[in-house]
């Protein structure tokens, strides 16, 4: 797990910080290649319909499995929950023996703190607190899925999407910036700090485009998020 960690913060600590048409990263092997493409293999085989419970959020093409309880934090009327794990879904997550994505889970919330910290030193944002819910899903898009263009909610610090296919089949289908395509490429990783119009920073502006007929399978990642009150 430690070599994993160091690999996974080392990738991020390294990377390039892109400024146009706004400052994000783009993280390319972000974990090492024998325990990505297990990792890739349990969110592939996995059935989320019949096994999870579904996010409430996202449209009917997006199946979104809740790993930490957001909706508790939305739910909550103090300023900021602590980041919890979602009692269904993650004791369904143990009962399948996903090991892969468990570990994988577990790094990111053994290391939340270092991570929020790494990516506040990195990406400018005016949005930084120390109370936060760090919130993780995985998510499978089929064919029809598509968001226009926005800049995030208000309570997103961080933005974080960390693309898991087994292969480059869907590469088309990855996330446009203004008119730039972010490849929906294997063991990748985006993120940006969210902004809206008429503030400091250039607003984020992002989409997907409609998952045509060409998607193979379906748009497999985890979506990850630095939240605050609002």
């Amino acid at each position: 797990m430690q070599q994993i960690a160091k690999h996974f913060f080392d990738r991020v600590r390294d990377a390039k910080v892109q400024d146009y048409p706004f400052e994000h990263l783009v993280i390319d092997n972000l974990l090492p290649d024998s325990f990505y493409k297990n990792l890739a293999a349990q969110i592939a085989s996995e059935d989320f319909h019949n096994n999870y419970q579904r996010g409430a959020y996202g449209n009917i093409e997006r199946y979104a499995v809740d790993l930490t309880d957001y909706g508790a934090f939305r739910g909550s009327s103090s300023p900021v929950s602590a980041t919890k794990l979602h009692p269904f879904n993650y004791n369904r997550l143990l009962e399948r023996n996903q090991i892969y994505i468990d570990a994988f889970v577990k790094m990111l919330l053994d290391n939340h703190g270092d991570f929020y910290s790494l990516l506040s030193s990195r990406l400018p944002t005016e949005r930084a607190q120390d109370n936060y819910f760090f919130h993780i899903n995985m998510t499978k898009d089929s064919v029809g899925y598509e968001i226009g263009a926005h800049c995030d909610d208000e309570q997103n610090i961080f933005t974080i999407l960390f693309y898991t296919p087994e292969t480059e089949e869907n590469k088309e289908f990855g996330l446009h910036v203004c008119k730039e395509r972010v490849d929906f490429m294997p063991n990748r990783m985006v993120i940006f700090a969210p902004s809206k119009p008429n503030t400091r920073r250039p607003a984020t502006w992002h989409e997907v485009k409609r998952l045509s007929s060409n998607l193979v399978g379906t748009r497999n990642s985890f979506q990850m998020f630095f939240c605050k009150k609002v």
